[in-house]
């Protein structure tokens, strides 16, 4: 079955992570089908909006996929992951059109940096927002600039040192979440969300978009030298194997 699942809803096309792990770990082939989707999002006229979710009753995405970051070794590997990833959260910024995620279950490091790149969040009560990799002996870089970026540098703080999952009402008056709905109806009301963006005249949202953007996508890009080094710094320590091999056991 494919990795993702991709259903057109008028103007919205709606693309559902479709990983065997029901957590949808971001895998190489699901990061490259999102990027995929949002070459196609962008190039095909018929296409005004689009939906990123991992469905109703499964996670958004619980981070990278451990049995392939477990393959990774040595720095040049590092540091060519980092820049694959700030180009991949890059490709889903710079998609002109409205993007939506519909963000059930787990959002974590990288999967909750996706949702960061869409224009709008749908979010359920049972929905975890998380930056959890300090506590695992991983450097929390580009996390901690995209939330500096949205909520301020003393609430980025809570959450990156904290290491715990937001908590919704919070999320939502901090507009991590814009909606907060019953998990049951989370990809409808994303669906509903992109059509309402989707009928905006398309060269006004198109021009606002790129420039709000622009710096962001700019920022990720500077701070990808300072992102290298830590995380080769990181990974250099006996912390992040002893994680992995925890994760992979299990």
């Amino acid at each position: 079955m494919a990795i993702l699942q991709t259903e057109a809803r008028g103007a919205v096309l709606v693309a559902q992570f479709n990983h065997a792990n029901t957590h949808n770990p971001m895998s190489m082939e699901l990061e490259n089908a999102i990027r995929s989707i949002c070459g196609e999002t962008e190039d095909n006229p018929a296409i005004r909006a689009l939906v990123l979710t991992g469905g109703n009753d499964r996670s958004f995405c619980a981070g990278g996929d451990f049995n392939e970051v477990a393959q990774i070794s040595g720095g040049g590997a590092i540091e060519a992951l980092i820049d694959r990833l700030i180009d991949f959260y890059s490709a889903i910024l710079k998609v002109t059109k409205p993007t939506v995620a519909a963000v059930g279950g787990y959002a974590i490091g990288v999967g909750f940096q996706v949702a960061l790149s869409c224009d709008w969040r749908v979010g359920s009560p049972a929905t975890k927002l998380l930056m959890w990799e300090l506590k695992h002996g991983i450097a929390c870089t580009i996390g901690g600039y995209m939330l500096e970026s949205f909520v301020g540098r003393a609430a980025m703080s809570d959450l990156i040192y904290g290491c715990e999952a937001a908590p919704i009402s919070w999320a939502a008056d901090q507009k991590l979440l814009h909606e907060v709905v019953d998990s049951s109806n989370l990809v409808e009301k994303a669906i509903t969300r992109a059509q309402i963006l989707s009928e905006f005249p398309e060269i006004t949202f198109r021009r606002t978009k790129e420039t709000v953007n622009r710096r962001f996508v700019a920022g990720l890009h500077a701070i990808a030298p300072e992102a290298k080094e830590a995380h080769v710094a990181s990974t250099a320590t006996s912390a992040v194997q002893q994680h992995l091999k925890r994760v992979l056991r299990h």
